[in-house]
């Protein structure tokens, strides 16, 4: 039975609020889930690592596009700046390419030994950044390419240093323009550090500045060629030739025009004459011998220097002959003898050795004396044994150390240092220039004409040897070229002897040339007053020939052996 009546409730529906909610968290969440799960799986083919790939981010890219991407950017042009120039380097051009098989493996390999799908899912929930990954560039260069590239470049865009140059006008010698020059192996660096970075790929190239060229040795040989030529010398060995041989005695360097020639010695034969005399004494020499050495070297005395060969050979002329040969040929002088006295007297019978074999030049042909030839290169090498000997202690004395003392070489300096005949060599430097020679010329119809200077000359600045032969096959029976210009010879060795002398001297050149005292011939030779031969002085010939201000001595003889007042 039921009571109903006042103070009685009625029980009514209860809905499950908090189970309702935390369900629908828990579908929410689950849904949430899906979405990110779904929206993970829909990019997992991008890279979420933290990843460069050759200094570029690729982090959100497929790995497909990173490549493509690193691609791109490492083909772009490097940009090249030489000498104001802008050019445009093509990687392809010098081979060089990315290795995008390599990348794109290392790219994978590295992925997938540092990640796992759902740790990079939580990371990505979490917005977690994973551990960065960094993958080197993979590219090759041709480095020969980019060098066969480089020297193109230079080709086109290098200033090229000018050569020395001479005016014949001035007889002097200029040095020739500065220049620059592409450093290519430097460039090659820049370039290859450039192609291998993904900015920055401007390259200044590097360069190397090249000093103004000063005249050398073949300038010298070209002004001199230039110079002959100008004159008129065909230097053909046919009707005319000429032989020129230059040494710089500090450096050693040489320059040369014919030197093996072979020519009628003529005077010059006196050096090697000289020689032989100074290595024959092993005590002083007397009075008249040094007086015979100064006649036959500075006033070219025929009969002094036979006199002298007669003394190398203990009396015996052939002996003497024989001597002075064999003993230029010990020091080098391979195409250079004297197998005869030199003429003197045309009704004398003259001493005749047998004549050594020599190989002179074969295409030139100047109708050499048979008795006594010589060429520019046996000369030059005697002057040089004679200087080192003095100089240095070397030279003839290491040759024969027992028969030169150094001392005595410089004697023989000294001796040719009194040669003064106001032509040739001397007349090409300046006056008072120190001019150590022996001069030669003459000739007739059958042998031609000839010229030739030895010498060594002490200039400001270099000692040098500078050795001249001159032949013309039209000749007078004096000597002397046939036709209007008999000192064409003298002249051009003249010329010679200035340019070489601005050579050596460019910063005090001769610039004008120097007239000479007699236009047709020499001055005459200056010896002591025969009377008084104790005046010969080998360390100082100009005793009792020269006063210091170089005036003549009062009672000098002038002109030996006639001694002209």
């Amino acid at each position: 039975m039921s009571v109903k009546g006042l103070g009685t409730r009625q029980r009514g529906i209860r809905l499950p609020i908090f189970e309702l909610v935390c369900g629908g968290m828990v579908l929410a969440a689950i849904g949430l889930f899906a979405y990110h799960l779904a929206r993970y799986a829909q990019n997992r083919d991008l890279l979420q690592t933290d990843i460069s790939i050759a200094g570029i981010p690729v982090t959100g890219l497929t790995l497909q596009e990173a490549i493509a991407n690193v691609e791109t950017i490492y083909t772009q042009p490097v940009e090249l700046e030489y000498r104001g120039s802008v050019i445009q380097l093509d990687p392809a051009a010098v081979g060089f390419r990315v290795n995008t098989d390599q990348l794109r493996s290392e790219v994978q390999s590295k992925l997938t030994s540092t990640n796992n799908y759902w740790g990079d899912f939580f990371n990505y929930l979490m917005r977690r950044s994973s551990d960065p990954v960094t993958i080197e560039l993979n590219a090759s260069l041709s480095e020969a390419d980019l060098r066969n590239y480089l020297l193109d470049v230079a080709a086109r865009y290098d200033q090229v240093q000018s050569t020395a140059n001479y005016d014949l006008v001035t007889m002097s010698f200029g040095a020739g323009a500065s220049g620059a020059k592409l450093d290519v192996e430097k460039s090659i660096d820049l370039i290859r550090e450039a192609l291998y970075k993904p900015e920055g790929r401007r390259v200044t190239l590097a360069s190397k500045n090249e000093l103004a060229a000063n005249a050398s040795m073949d300038t010298l040989k070209q002004a001199i060629n230039a110079y002959m030529i100008g004159r008129g010398i065909k230097n053909d060995g046919i009707n005319m030739a000429a032989s020129i041989m230059v040494i710089d005695l500090e450096t050693g360097e040489e320059m040369s025009i014919n030197p093996d020639v072979a020519y009628s010695a003529m005077s010059t034969v006196k050096i090697p004459i000289l020689i032989n005399v100074m290595s024959y004494f092993d005590f002083a020499i007397d009075v008249d011998t040094k007086w015979l050495m100064a006649a036959s070297i500075l006033c070219s005395s025929n009969s002094a220097s036979n006199y002298l060969m007669q003394i190398v050979g203990n009396n015996n002329m052939a002996a003497g002959l024989r001597r002075v040969t064999n003993t230029i040929e010990t020091l080098g002088a391979k195409n250079s003898f004297i197998n005869a006295n030199i003429f003197v007297d045309p009704n004398a019978k003259p001493v005749v050795v047998e004549r050594p074999p020599t190989t002179p030049n074969p295409l030139f042909n100047t109708r050499p004396d048979p008795n006594s030839q010589t060429t520019a290169e046996d000369m030059a090498t005697l002057l040089q044994e004679i200087y080192d000997c003095a100089e240095y202690g070397s030279g003839l004395r290491a040759a024969f150390p027992d028969r030169f003392t150094q001392t005595e070489c410089k004697q023989m300096i000294e001796l040719m240092s009194g040669d003064i005949i106001g032509r040739l060599i001397e007349l090409g430097v300046p006056e008072g220039t120190r001019v150590a020679h022996k001069n030669g010329w003459g000739g007739n119809v059958s042998l031609g004409a000839n010229a030739s200077d030895a010498a060594i000359v002490y200039s400001p600045r270099k000692t040098y040897i500078l050795v001249t032969y001159f032949w013309n096959s039209q000749a007078t029976e004096g000597g002397t070229i046939v036709g209007d210009n008999v000192m064409l010879h003298w002249e051009t060795i003249e010329g010679i002897s200035r340019l070489v002398y601005n050579y050596f001297n460019p910063d005090k050149p001769l610039a004008v040339a120097r007239v000479p005292e007699n236009q047709f011939t020499a001055v005459d030779c200056v010896m002591p007053n025969p009377e008084f031969k104790e005046r010969i002085d080998l360390n100082n010939i100009n005793n009792g020939r020269f006063n210091p201000d170089g005036s003549l001595v009062a009672d000098a003889c002038y002109n030996y052996p006639s001694c002209k007042p």
